[in-house]
């Protein structure tokens, strides 16, 4: 009984260890101005702190001025343009698994519980974390 004591003991001593990935939703309201206004700050300070790619899957072209007024590291920021929300999962999935980015933000309003499980495995494959928002 001491012995397992001590060892509970030790566990609680060593220091959490922490994921570097996971699945992170944002709920925007759709036709909200401010939805860059939420955004390019998160992007900005993601891309002052990575040490990798922040790949934005983007519904649309955007400035590169527009960025950078917000202070988005755009040598960081890799953006990637989708109009089909359906192909945006399967963006995400492959630019969660491949490792090559830190986050990968993306637009996603169709994805169930099974869906959601199979980003969050290819962001820990990939090291990588996910940034999900959607619209109501």
């Amino acid at each position: 009984m001491q012995q397992l004591q001590m060892n509970m003991q030790e566990q609680l001593a060593q220091p959490a260890k922490t994921s570097h990935s996971g699945v992170t939703e944002l709920v925007l309201t759709k036709h909200s101005p401010d939805q860059l206004m939420l955004l390019l700050p998160m992007i900005a300070h993601l891309s002052r702190k990575a040490d990798r790619w922040i790949t934005w899957i983007a519904p649309g072209p955007i400035e590169r001025q527009l960025l950078e007024s917000y202070g988005v590291d755009t040598q960081k920021l890799r953006i990637i343009h989708s109009q089909n929300e359906d192909s945006n999962a399967r963006i995400l999935w492959d630019a969660l698994n491949n490792g090559t980015s830190h986050t990968v933000i993306g637009a996603v309003n169709k994805l169930n519980d099974q869906s959601i499980s199979h980003l969050e495995k290819a962001a820990q494959n990939g090291n990588a974390k996910a940034l999900l928002v959607r619209y109501r």
